[in-house]
This record gives structure tokens, C-alpha cells and sequence, in this order.
């Protein structure tokens, strides 16, 4: 295939990508460029242009409908000969672009079913560990939710709810994703936590490499991603920030091991944390400053929050089937 049919059909094909998009299509800025490389470009794409326009009237459509009945129109002249031949790879190359946009659509479509779906529901004061189907690895803290829904080009989990430790297992075609309503971590291979809280997202690296980034479809999301690896700790918040803080990585596994670490918290992340270990949900009120920082064994989480007015100026009653915490006023 010779160099000018090759610039023929690239013209041909991004006539087809361009003639229904808005002025402003990002494909616009990829053609501009593909345009200004060279006037070869820009006068076979000009030439497409010019026979599709005139292609486009009644009359002329009109005219070569009749002249293909007839079998008369390739013998008037070697120049109309060649506008027809022209037109004719024209033709050919829209029915190939057609058929390549229905067969990505088609092949969208294909990588979008699921491949396995499972839902995991951890009760309160349970630590479960559950083993995916490529071989990854997910303990969920007490009172834990994920959904888990394998694609042919991702595998993805929805943490809706609680605390859960990844040890990924590595397939570079399909990238581990990790979304809750705020945060979206996306691993190929490694070990990490993530602890969904009230006012926050917490993500814990052991080792390897993830990328966290706020969940939304907006486009600053990639400004506001983070690349983290071996032993450090990232915070999301509602308002899209993404904070690396100097948290231990490490204290993020505790709670396999029944212990809960607390590092300045506040009365919030406690009630989060002691909900998932007791049937009676714990809530927060109020304002309150980050400076409770314990090491607490899951069995004497109940002494730990009859103690908590000990260290901090909180007041902790029952009220309505949950237990509440509230600053105290001094």
C-alpha cells in the first residue's frame, strides 16, 4: 500500500470521527496536529472534504444513482474515473470505520459482564478472611461490607462499610481497583489497607505500589492523586483532598492480631472503630480534638470506652440504642 493511500485513508477515517463532534471534541486538538504535519495531510483531507460535499446534494446523488444504473458513469473520462475510484475508497473505508466503531462498541460491551461477583457481610465483632478468585486476599474487620465484581480488564471491589486488609495477587492486564464513596485506590500487586471512617478514608501501605485518587468523574482527580509504596499512609476526605500524613503503616493490620490502635484520634475515628466490635453502635457529638492515642485489645474494647472519660474531657451514656460520646463542657 503505497504512502499517499495510507494518508488517503487516515484523511477518511478522521473525517468520520470528526463530522458529528462539537467544535470543541477533544479528538479536534489529536486531528489539528495530525493536520499540521504535513500540506499532504491537509490536502487529501481538504479533497475528502470537497467530494463528500458534493456527494451530499440531492442532485448530485441524484446523478449518480442514475449513472451507476446505467453502467455508464466509469466510462465519460479517465478525470471522472478517477473522482469515482476516489469515491469508491471513500465508500469502502466508511463501511471499514463503521464496522470498526460497531465492533468496539461490541467489544465494550464484552469487557463490561461480569466474570464473578460476590458479596461479603461481616457482622459485628467478627474478623473473616475471604479469598477472591484470582487468589487475592481480603480480611474485613467486624461489621464490614464489600462487593466484589470481576471484569475481563479489571477486578473491583466497592468497600461499603468497615475495615479491610488486600494482599493482591499480581495480573498486569487486570488492575485491582479499591473504591468506597470518597476514595478510589487502583494496585497491580501488593498489600495495603483501607479503613473507611465517618469523616475520611485511611489507606495503609505494607508493601508494593497503589494509586489513590478521589473517587469522582470530574477531571481533577488526576491533580489530586497520590502514588504511595512501602509503609506509608494517605487520608481522603469529602472535600477531594488527598493528605500523605506520618502515620505508622503497620498499625493499619493490628486488628487481625485483635489489637486497635489508636494514633490522635478523635472521639469520631473511636466510635467508628469500637461500632464493628459491638452490637451497640457507638456515635460521636460534638466537637472534638485529635489526642486520643491507645493501644486497645478487641476483648477489652467495652473497659476501653468506660475508661475513655479517664483521658479525654468526654462524657459516654447510652441514649435511643447507641452509646454517644460528647465533648464535654468546660
Amino acid at each position: 500500500m503505497s504512502k499517499a493511500l495510507q494518508t488517503s485513508e487516515v484523511a477518511a477515517l478522521w473525517y468520520i470521527r470528526l463530522k458529528d463532534k462539537e467544535a470543541d471534541a477533544p479528538e479536534r486538538g489529536e486531528f489539528e496536529r495530525w493536520l499540521m504535519t504535513s500540506p499532504v495531510h491537509q490536502a487529501e483531507y481538504e479533497s475528502i472534504c470537497s467530494t463528500m460535499d458534493q456527494l451530499a446534494t440531492p442532485d448530485s446523488l441524484a446523478k449518480l444513482a442514475d449513472a451507476m444504473e446505467q453502467n455508464s458513469f466509469l466510462q465519460k473520462s479517465a478525470k471522472r474515473q478517477k473522482v469515482v475510484k476516489h469515491i469508491a475508497h471513500i465508500v469502502a473505508i466508511c463501511a471499514v470505520g463503521l464496522f470498526a466503531l460497531f465492533a468496539n462498541k461490541q467489544y465494550e460491551v464484552w469487557l463490561q459482564q461480569p466474570v464473578a461477583q460476590s458479596v461479603a457481610h461481616n457482622p459485628v465483632g467478627n474478623i473473616t478472611t475471604h479469598t477472591l478468585e484470582d487468589g487475592s486476599r481480603v480480611t474485613l474487620s467486624g461489621n464490614s461490607d464489600m462487593d466484589v465484581t470481576f471484569y475481563r480488564h479489571q477486578r473491583h471491589v466497592v468497600l461499603k462499610r468497615g475495615e479491610a486488609i488486600f494482599e493482591v495477587a499480581k495480573d498486569a492486564d487486570r488492575p485491582f481497583v479499591v473504591e468506597t464513596d470518597i476514595a478510589k485506590i487502583t494496585v497491580l500487586g501488593t498489600r495495603f489497607a483501607v479503613n473507611k471512617l465517618s469523616k475520611l478514608v485511611r489507606i495503609s501501605v505494607d508493601h508494593g505500589r497503589v494509586q489513590v485518587e478521589p473517587n469522582s468523574q470530574t477531571s481533577e482527580t488526576s491533580t489530586n492523586a497520590k502514588r504511595l509504596t512501602n509503609g506509608q499512609v494517605v487520608e481522603v476526605y469529602p472535600n477531594k483532598a488527598v493528605v500523605i500524613t506520618q502515620r505508622r503503616a503497620v498499625d493499619a493490620f493490628a486488628f487481625v492480631n485483635g489489637k486497635l490502635i489508636f494514633e490522635w484520634a478523635d472521639a469520631y475515628e473511636v466510635a467508628d472503630v469500637l461500632s464493628r466490635y459491638r452490637k451497640q453502635p457507638v456515635v460521636a457529638e460534638g466537637q472534638s480534638p485529635h489526642n486520643i492515642s491507645a493501644i486497645v485489645s478487641v476483648k477489652d474494647a467495652e473497659e476501653f470506652l468506660d475508661g475513655l472519660p479517664n483521658i479525654v474531657p468526654v462524657v459516654v451514656h447510652d441514649r435511643a440504642g447507641q452509646t454517644i460520646i460528647s465533648s464535654k463542657q468546660l
